[in-house]
């Protein structure tokens, strides 16, 4: 699998929100709806608070006052602290310095109202996970519901059910909701030194680059081909054909979010099309150039593959000529031509020419991929 594929459907499957909600039945549960607001809440509170502080520290830099430290939990000032602030505005004449320090009590005192918010919304909700280093969001839903009692089978159920974030930062935290059979959970920022929304925006960039990447490598391959200037047009067309894709699979993940357990499945298949190769050509499936490996032609789309095959249970094709209408097998082309026989895969044809067994060696390269077996006679 491409590493622009593999990647886009990583960032695909990543919640496009932070909060999640898995219900036993289709309605919310009003508690729970009521607890992820207060989280939401208390979650924008911080990042104001955050905001304010960073704001603070500007104006005492401003000021030159770099013997104020602000107390590292509360982001306010002591006692002590606004007081000596508040004898230097009293004997300071300018007033512009005046006011720089006044604004820095200003915004002490909204820390300090935003902290008496925080607090009281809190007072309200669980005790949220803090992530540790190599925490996932799955490994936390799954530990707090077997705390609750919650069976396996039922726990892993509910967690299906939810848009679970791939990737968490240390001291996130994670606030889990459960009542009358619902799941739900909010990430928030806590005291990470990114955001969760951050987090997931360097992921799309990687994703990003990886696919520039890849588009360069795919223009340096084609610079191979003979007729040039054809060839990059059709390269400018599989780049806009990949950016659909991406926009698609984005798309469809808000969708997939009901049927999650459908969803893992299709993650850990191969998912695959047998044909003949004049056929496969003439529909559009491949194409066949004349100094290249077989590829994929402007027909190649998700519909087509209708045959698949679950991995985890599973590692071998079987291909019979009778089910092609031909009377024997000649040769099978794989595609894409990025996987190597026997370093990928070994392919292995009978004496009576009659069955092909495809056996998958490096069975987690194929996953969520898309192959056409090409047929001759």
């Amino acid at each position: 699998m491409n590493p622009f594929r593999r990647s886009t459907l990583a960032l695909a499957l990543m919640a496009a929100s932070l909060l999640v909600v898995a219900p036993a039945c289709k309605r919310e549960d009003p508690q729970i709806r009521e607890l992820t607001q207060k989280a939401a809440e208390a979650d924008k509170a911080s990042q104001e608070r955050s905001q304010a502080s960073s704001e603070e520290q500007k104006k005492l830099a401003q000021a030159g006052v770099n013997d104020i430290k602000p107390n590292a939990e509360t982001l306010q000032l002591t006692d002590e602290q606004k007081k000596a602030l508040e004898e230097r505005i009293k004997n300071e004449k300018n007033s512009s310095y005046q006011a720089l320090l006044q604004e820095v009590l200003d915004k002490d005192k909204e820390i300090k109202d935003l902290n008496s918010k925080i607090a009281k919304i809190r007072a309200d909700l669980p005790k949220p996970d803090l992530a540790k280093p190599n925490d996932s969001h799955y490994g936390m839903a799954l530990r707090f519901l077997k705390k609750k009692g919650v069976p396996e089978a039922e726990a892993k159920k509910l967690v299906s059910r939810v848009a679970i974030l791939d990737k968490l930062a240390p001291g996130f935290e994670v606030y889990h909701f459960y009542a009358n059979g619902t799941y739900g959970t909010w990430v928030s920022q806590g005291k990470a030194k990114i955001t969760p929304n951050d987090l997931m925006r360097q992921e799309r960039e990687k994703v990003e680059g990886e696919r520039d990447e890849a588009v360069a490598q795919n223009e340096k391959l084609q610079e191979e081909v003979t007729d040039l200037a054809s060839q990059k047009q059709k390269i400018e067309e599989e780049i806009v054909g990949l950016r659909s894709e991406r926009t698609s699979l984005i798309e469809e993940r808000a969708k997939l979010q009901s049927d999650n357990a459908a969803q893992v499945s299709k993650l850990n298949s191969l998912h695959y099309l047998v044909g003949t190769r004049d056929k496969l050509k003439a529909d559009g499936v491949i194409e066949i150039p004349v100094f290249a490996k077989d590829r994929a032609g402007k027909n190649w789309r998700d519909e087509v593959f209708t045959q698949s095959l679950d991995l985890r249970s599973g590692k071998t094709i079987t291909i019979k000529a009778a089910d092609l209408g031909l009377k024997k097998l000649g040769k099978v082309n794989v595609v894409p031509g990025s996987y190597v026989k026997d370093e990928h895969y070994k392919l292995v044809i009978s004496e009576d020419k009659q069955t092909a067994t495809v056996e998958l060696i490096n069975a987690s390269r194929f996953k969520n991929d898309k192959v056409v077996f090409a047929v001759t006679d």
